[in-house]
Formats: C-alpha cells, structure tokens, sequence
C-alpha cells in the first residue's frame, strides 16, 4: 500500500469509477466510504470496494465516514460547495474538473484552503501523462528555442440523449457551459501549461447540433495571446460523427511536436518521429487521458507531507478565467 490514507468517494457516475479502479490497482489507499443520492450508482460502485461504507447525504458522509481525503466526483454546480464542506470538516480534497462554476468560485474554494490548511486537487490529470511530461520537458530545456505558438483541437461526439439522460447537462445552471466546460477544458489547460501567463483571450461560442434540447455551447473557438510573445489557435466542437483524438502541435523556432493518440511526436517535415506513448497506463479512457492515477498518487503523497507535484487550485482556476474570457468576448451570446 503506498499511503495509509483513507479515502471517501463522493459521487458514484461513470468518473468515479475511474478513480476508485485507480486508488485500488494502484494500491495508492483504501476506499472507506462511498456517497451517492442514488442506490444504483452507489451499489454498483460499492461491487468495487465492498468494505467501504455506504451513504446517500454527504454531509453525513463528511461527519460520520472515516477517511482523510474525499473525492468529488458529482455534476459542476456541486463542486464548489462539497468542496468547500470537505475541507472545513477537516478534509483534503480531490476534485474533478472543472474545479467551480466560474473563477469567483474557485476563489472562495481557494480561500478556504488557506483558512484551513487543507489541500486541494483538481483532476487536470493530462498534465503527467508521459506525452505531456515529455513535451513539457524539451519544452523546458530550451533546445528548440523560442515558442512561437500552438494548435488545440478537440472534435467530439455528443448526442441529444448524453445531456437528457443526466439530469444537469446541457444547462448553464448545473453544467456551467458545454464543449468548453466540460470536454475541452483539458486541452485548455494544456495549452495553459505548455505556454505559460496569459495576457488576453479573444474567441466566440455557438450552439448548432441540439437546439431545442440544450442552451450551452457545443461549438467554440478562440485566440491566446501569451505574455511570453506566444499565441495558441484553439477549436473545439460536440457536432463531429464520433470522438476523435485530441490534437495539441506545438511550434518552436527549431522544430515542432504533436500529441495525437497519446503519442508526442517529433515533427520531421513530413515524418513524425514517436518520441513518448501512454499506453503503459490502464486507468481511465484514452480519449480522457490516463493519468489519473498518476496524479492521484502524487496528491496523496503530498497529503502525506512529501513533495510532490499536483494540479492546486489557484492554478487549475485560469481555466474558468479562458473560458470565461471566450465567452465575454463572443459576439454570439448564448446567456
């Protein structure tokens, strides 16, 4: 077993599978206490790890569970909220993506953290995956100079029945936005990591494939400029006929490289050479990223008192402050 710490899992949808298959084969803690509202969820997540114990409020949970750390795995509009209930019981947080509503929410988030010196993590997992690390690293070592700007595409599949089938997608209320809240705020983040401070975004949103069903955006697009001179093109749309694999190129004064299929490539003209593959990982989608357990660990043992590396809140919060920027800036407004 890697820590000692006991962990309560708060929220029991698809995500949260992912986190408890990862603590688990990991051997990264052990899973004390489950939550959900409803009974099919929370059983079938407890087939997972039947010693945890069960609950449907989660603030009994909180009161009543032994555990040190607790995973919010529940839809956006409950984020800020259990968040903020888990750390003033005394509680160390891994939260999901996206980590509050908007950038005030994640403020308030960020200050009780302070006040009462818990941790909190936000799953921006993507970020140690191998493809990721590698690129970040020659990105890091300057060999191939200046970064002069990059590409972020994600064209994904959502059907009518993904967002009336939940109960809170698809609603600016529950969900907070569509394509940029919830399917490419990874890939936003990236470009983020990858380039640095942020001077200004510039971008537009639409709604075109299910009218009448949502009111978020499916579709957006947008312009990063970077205080280090750098500039990102970004894209992003729920209308293609099937999830295809995100697409980040970066492009320096020396060369180029490309993640693609979880592959960092090398650009050659037109040859790619593979320089880092994820497939060594299990956990999780590819078209999530695999990562999860490796940032889960990490958080785990920065819980523990070691140092080691997770995504904090204060930095997982310039995602709300993009997004919100592209939808400040749209001539098209969908609220």
């Amino acid at each position: 077993m890697r820590t000692s710490l006991k962990i309560g899992i708060i929220g029991c949808g698809g995500i949260s599978k992912t986190h408890i298959n990862a603590i688990v084969s990991g051997e990264l803690g052990t899973v004390t206490a489950l939550c959900d509202i409803r009974e099919d969820r929370l059983m079938s997540n407890a087939a997972l790890c039947p010693e945890a114990e069960k609950f449907s409020d989660y603030k009994e949970l909180l009161e009543k569970a032994d555990c040190d750390v607790v995973h919010i795995c529940t839809p956006h509009y409950l984020h800020e909220e259990m968040a903020i209930a888990a750390m003033e019981t005394g509680h160390d947080v891994y939260l999901e993506k996206p980590c509050a509503m908007d950038p005030d929410g994640a403020k308030r988030i960020a200050d009780v953290s302070k006040k009462t010196g818990k941790k909190v993590c936000v799953s921006f997992q993507n970020r140690l995956i191998p493809s990721t690390v590698a690129a970040k690293k020659i990105l890091d070592s300057g060999k191939m100079g200046k970064l002069l700007g990059m590409k972020g595409i994600v064209t994904w599949y959502r059907g009518g029945e993904y967002y009336t089938e939940s109960g809170w997608r698809g609603t600016w209320e529950r969900e907070g936005g569509g394509v940029l809240m919830n399917q490419s705020i990874h890939t936003i983040d990236l470009l983020y990591y990858f380039g640095g401070r942020i001077e200004r975004v510039e971008g537009s949103v639409a709604l075109r494939k299910n009218k009448g069903t949502i009111e978020v955006e499916d579709t957006a697009e947008a312009t990063f400029w970077f205080e280090n001179g750098a500039t990102a093109i970004f894209y992003a749309t729920n209308c293609h006929v099937t999830s295809s694999p995100v697409e980040i190129e970066i492009v320096c004064e020396k060369g180029s490289l490309l993640i693609r299929n979880d592959t960092l490539y090398r650009v050659n003209g037109a040859e790619l050479e593979a320089v880092a593959k994820n497939d060594a990982l299990a956990v999780g989608k590819a078209v999530w990223g695999v990562g999860h357990a490796i940032m889960i660990g990490n958080f785990y043992d920065a819980v523990t008192g070691q140092d080691k590396y997770y995504c904090d809140i204060e930095d997982a919060a310039v995602s709300l402050e993009i997004i919100q920027s592209i939808y400040r800036t749209s001539a098209n407004k969908l609220r």
